[in-house]
């Protein structure tokens, strides 16, 4: 047998154990065999190495999901009975699990080492937690999918060092090292905005910091919490607000949050005069709350959000997301490119000539660049490579989403 196969038995056996109740056991098992796949990746391909690395983190992000679980019931219990010291010996009600009962982990292995069918390797990843009937009715009037620990990591995000450096420090480290911070008396977890032009990957980014806190990732539209009817939009709000904590730690991220957060100065709508008091109510008790939740907002249009909504303790920490940098562009261009067939690219070059384009300009280029060539292709039956020319053509006829007024406008914000 291969690690990947051992590690597959292991997992087998700490899935066991998790639904038994025995945490401790099941930890070490996930443990053991994250770092067998991690080991795997050093006699593996690049490639394949890459993916086994990515999932050994995934496991080891349930062995640390566990791990916290554990010591919240621990602490529950001894607060409940000072004699209950063993964590073998708690036994409230079984906690939430990464992977489902009803179905056993999928193989790792890939077509090199066995015989089993490659596409199911990636299905040992986390799937959904295990909900009840209300929750499961709730979720899908609300339109929510898969709540998972995100795959997508910071490795992931192409350029924005700054703004990756800013989440770490003032986001994620509070949430990984929660024993220190607590010496500090800082509060893991609470509000965030993240603002700035359309296509720069709010969405991606809010993603990879759901995986790198061990998170899971509730991502709702606010147009489906959004209800004519009286009340009913403040007992969604609830709701989502006692799922998400019951599912801790999770990330539950708002994109387009200025639709549920308007500036009431400038509405005569007696309805959104009612929601944004009830936001605001669960967003102040996020600190009290024991277990911890990270509100992550998104907005394209941050002068339009409701004054009450940005102060500290609410989304008092505000990150802008500007469009690619120099860097960033390059960066870009080669991870759009890099599957297609294609001449030796001046990537420099473009990113340089590209001041402005958003992530989603510089995508568009490139498909349409891939797309043109393959239509001509489909033609003449000649086949060829995407040339420097194909790509500069489709930038000559483009333009930049972002204006320079549009980012003054961002500046201002950001200062004020």
């Amino acid at each position: 047998m291969t690690m990947v196969d051992d590690a597959l038995q292991i997992i087998k056996k700490a899935k066991k154990e998790e639904n038994d109740n025995h945490l401790k056991y099941a930890i070490k098992l996930y443990r053991e065999a994250a770092t067998l796949l991690m080991n795997s990746a050093r006699v593996e391909s690049p490639e394949i190495a890459g993916h086994r690395k990515t999932q050994a983190r995934s496991i080891f992000s349930i062995a640390d999901i566990l791990q916290m679980k554990l010591q919240s019931m621990e602490e529950k219990a001894k607060k409940s009975n000072p004699m209950i010291l063993s964590s073998e010996t708690v036994q409230e009600n079984k906690i939430l699990s990464p992977v489902p009962a009803n179905r056993e982990p999928k193989d790792l292995s890939d077509n090199s080492n066995s015989k089993k069918p490659a596409e199911e390797t990636d299905d040992i990843l986390i799937s959904n937690a295990k909900n009840s009937t209300e929750d499961e009715e709730f979720l899908s009037a609300m339109g929510i999918d898969n709540i998972n620990i995100p795959e997508t990591s910071f490795e992931d995000v192409a350029g924005l060092d700054s703004v990756k450096d800013e989440v770490k420090v003032k986001i994620l480290l509070p949430l990984i090292k929660k024993d220190l911070a607590r010496m500090y008396d800082i509060n893991a977890g609470g509000g965030i905005l993240m603002y700035g032009p359309p296509g720069n990957g709010k969405t991606f980014i809010a993603r990879a910091i759901a995986h790198e806190a061990h998170a899971y990732f509730i991502n709702i539209n606010p147009s489906n919490l959004l209800n004519q009817w009286f009340g009913r939009f403040e007992k969604n709000i609830e709701t989502l607000f006692k799922y998400a904590s019951k599912h801790s730690p999770a990330v539950l991220f708002f994109d387009e949050i200025d639709a549920i957060t308007p500036k009431r100065s400038k509405t005569n709508s007696s309805y959104m005069n009612r929601a944004v008091p009830a936001l605001l109510s669960e967003m102040d008790g996020i600190v009290g709350r024991k277990n911890t939740l990270l509100i992550i907002g998104a907005t394209n249009n941050p002068w339009d959000i409701d004054e009450a909504f940005l102060r500290p303790g609410r989304f008092g920490e505000r990150i802008y997301i500007p469009p690619p940098d120099v860097v960033a562009r390059e960066l870009l261009f080669k991870m759009y490119l890099k599957n297609a067939l294609h001449d030796e690219i001046n990537y420099s070059y473009f990113s340089e000539i590209t001041e402005n384009f958003s992530a989603a300009d510089i995508k568009y280029i490139c498909d349409k660049a891939k797309e043109n060539v393959f239509k001509e292709v489909t033609k003449t039956n000649i086949l060829r490579n995407i040339t420097e020319n194909d790509i500069l053509e489709v930038i000559q006829a483009s333009k930049p989403s972002v204006s320079n007024d549009l980012l003054a406008k961002y500046m201002q914000f950001r200062d004020s």
